[in-house]
């Protein structure tokens, strides 16, 4: 097939080679021959001193070279067009072929990479699969020491593996419950001293490292009903985040959750006697159903539209709250013979105060309260026969 493509190339050459030299031996013949061939009859009419017949030789030849001239400068200006097309048609080809190649390359090249990239993935995943089994056989340990290590090998693997981060909280959380569940049939578990340190260690985790848990996934995730984490302290835990954790019935009391966030946090029928809450962000959060806050610290906690029904804030510190459309309706902030809230008529007119909210003498009489607590008792009334009280 080579052969085949080859021979008419030598063809063309050999024809080419043949047509130049029959022009040459043409042209010679017209410079020797080419007067007497073309005006033989006036020339020969002519002696051999005759001016005229030479002059009409030499401009004959002069013609005849002129012309070979001018054929070989066309012929010398067709062919370097052609080089030129030829050329500039390999260089296309080339530069073609070799944008081919360089796609062919980075195609080639991606691809490798994402196999690389998935043998790390795979190798990673691996990895982290290995550490998750370890750090919850340590978790499971009888020994504190080894649970604490466990603990804080799962918040490594939250960090290095972010998706695994809900699956992580879920069972610290958990592990959480089950723990007060045993401390609970035990005893009261109400004494700081009944908590566990992993149990501290591991609401710590939970509280740091939910932030990027959302939806219905947090409220799953974030299930501290009963937990018994009385005395737990988060002071230097970077921007707790605790929305929308459910600690219903839960023991919080001697806690410090002081400037953490509790947006939608449910406390219902919790023990959260002398708990510090200062700076926390308590907005929409559920405190109803008897939840009991006797003597604990409220100060400058925003408790925008929080739920306080029934609420027991005897002797509980409020200075400087948000209570603006915050619900106390039988909230009681210290009767006769009780501890009284530390609160200002000011803060409470901007609450939603009814006739069955027990609130301390001077606070009742305090200036406009009157007429607040027959307004937000209307609402309420109102609103309970149109079922949204």
């Amino acid at each position: 097939m080579q052969q085949s493509k080859k021979k008419p190339n030598w063809i063309l050459q050999a024809l080419a080679i043949i047509a130049a030299l029959a022009a040459v031996v043409f042209l010679a013949w017209m410079l020797v021959k080419g007067p007497w061939r073309f005006d033989g009859a006036h020339l020969d009419r002519l002696t051999k001193d005759d001016a005229p017949k030479a002059v009409l030789v030499t401009g004959f030849r002069t013609a005849v070279v002129s012309f070979g001239l001018a054929s070989v400068a066309v012929l010398g200006a067709y062919l370097t067009w052609r080089n030129l097309q030829v050329t500039r048609a390999t260089l296309e080809q080339t530069q073609e072929r070799d944008a081919n190649q360089h796609a062919l390359s980075e195609k080639n090249l991606e691809h490798t990479r994402v196999m690389d990239r998935e043998k790390q993935d795979l190798a990673r995943e691996g990895q982290v699969t290995e550490r998750y089994v370890k750090a919850v056989g340590l978790l499971a340990s009888e020994s504190n020491t080894s649970q604490l290590g466990g603990i804080y090998a799962l918040e490594r693997i939250m960090l290095d593996s972010p998706k695994d981060a809900l699956t992580i909280i879920q069972l610290l959380s958990g592990a959480i419950r089950e723990s007060s569940k045993t401390q609970r049939d035990d005893n009261d578990g109400e004494h700081p001293s009944t908590v566990r340190e992993p149990d501290r260690s591991a609401f710590a985790v939970v509280a740091r490292r939910s932030k990027s848990i959302v939806g219905a996934e947090r409220a799953r995730a974030l299930n501290l009903r009963r937990a018994n984490l009385a005395g737990v302290s988060l002071i230097g835990n970077d921007t707790s985040d605790l929305c929308g954790a459910d600690f219903t019935k839960a023991k919080l009391n001697n806690s410090d959750f002081s400037g953490a966030a509790l947006t939608g946090a449910r406390f219902s029928e919790a023990n959260l006697r002398r708990a510090n809450l200062s700076n926390c962000d308590l907005r929409e959060a559920q405190f109803d159903e008897g939840v009991i806050l006797h003597r604990a610290n409220l100060d400058n906690a925003n408790l925008s539209g929080a739920n306080l029904r029934k609420a027991q804030l005897q002797g509980a510190f409020l200075r400087g709250a948000d209570l603006s459309g915050a619900d106390l309706h039988e909230a009681n902030l210290g009767g006769d013979g009780d501890s009284l809230a530390i609160v200002d008529a000011s803060q409470l007119l901007t609450a939603r105060v009814t006739s069955s909210t027990v609130l301390p003498p001077h606070l009742a009489k305090a200036e406009g309260m009157a007429d607040h607590i027959q307004r937000c008792t209307e609402e309420y009334i109102h609103g309970g026969r149109n079922g949204v009280a």
